[in-house]
């Protein structure tokens, strides 16, 4: 190939590079349409030219973040993304994804383009050194299950081992992260609970059979978030004791259901949640028979306790 052709060659390359860049730089200004701006344009540039450093930058977003202004969080860290940091580019991904579930009167358009927005920065990050970054992999799998779940129930049973994948890395790269070790559990919990004809179903309709799990692995990392935040958790406490039951370890199960109800539910989620837990209770208490009865031993262990 001569000089001229291999010159022009990059040309074209490093133009569709930018390109592409330039149209997800400019994929959310629909945005505008949803959230009203009330800056006006001298504060505007202030922002936009506020000469502070990368860490500063992340600073400023992350107070955002804990204010719950999302977009405010998008904003600032999308005037920096193209230094390409992992750090930078994680967070755009979960301000997009706040976004996403914040904002219930969002079509699905608007959602599908959002998180497919999120899943290219994700990329950018595991190409740009993010590969050892716990909070890349975590966020790809709450995206991956997020963007694929908007498009329908088959593509999100074909990209779950993949969601997996992602969650188990970032509980490796990070063991003291409760959220990643909490949705780790969670989903193997969710995978134990389908049952074979479910499985069958998904498989004729879908081509694709859900992968399997235990419960052990689903208690191992319920356990190890609950390690992580003692009977702060409702959710967690709740998942714990259902898997418990699963498991046919019915002392252990009352524990944690005890504790579970008796944390204060924070919204209304957690109060469909203490209600399951108190429902999951009283069923248990039938056969209230004492320890060696409650806790599954069928090796006889309790007695040598």
């Amino acid at each position: 190939m001569s000089k001229l052709k291999v010159s022009f060659y990059h040309a074209i390359k490093i133009f569709l590079v930018l390109q592409q860049q330039r149209n997800h730089l400019s994929a959310f200004s629909f945005l505008n349409i949803f959230f009203k701006a009330e800056d006006t344009n001298e504060e505007k540039l202030k922002k936009y030219f506020n000469h502070l450093t990368i860490t500063e930058t992340i600073v400023q977003a992350d107070k955002f973040h804990e204010n719950g202004k999302y977009l405010e969080v998008y904003e600032t860290l999308n005037r920096i993304r193209l230094v390409n940091d992992p750090e930078v580019l994680w967070r755009i991904a979960r301000a997009l994804y706040n976004l996403n579930s914040s904002n219930k009167k969002l079509k699905k358009e608007t959602r599908c383009a959002m998180m497919e927005e999120a899943l290219f920065v994700l990329q950018l990050a595991f190409g740009n050194g993010g590969i050892d970054n716990a909070e890349v992999h975590k966020w790809m799998a709450v995206i991956l299950d997020t963007h694929y779940g908007l498009i329908n129930i088959e593509h999100r049973i074909k990209f779950s081992p993949l969601v997996r994948e992602h969650l188990i890395k970032a509980c490796e790269l990070n063991s003291h992260d409760f959220t990643a070790h909490h949705m780790m559990g969670k989903w193997s919990f969710q995978m134990c609970r389908l049952s074979w004809f479910q499985r069958i179903i998904a498989k004729y309709l879908f081509a694709a059979e859900p992968p399997k799990s235990e419960y052990e692995v689903a208690y191992k990392y319920l356990l190890r978030a609950e390690e992580l935040r003692p009977r702060t958790v409702l959710a967690n406490l709740y998942l714990l004791g259902e898997t418990c039951v699963k498991l046919g370890q019915f002392f252990k199960a009352k524990y944690y259901l005890n504790l579970a109800v008796r944390l204060r539910p924070k919204d209304e989620n957690e109060k469909i949640i203490a209600s399951k837990a108190n429902h999951l209770m009283r069923r248990l208490e039938r056969y209230d028979l004492g320890k060696n009865a409650l806790f599954y031993d069928p090796l006889g262990f309790n007695g040598n306790l």
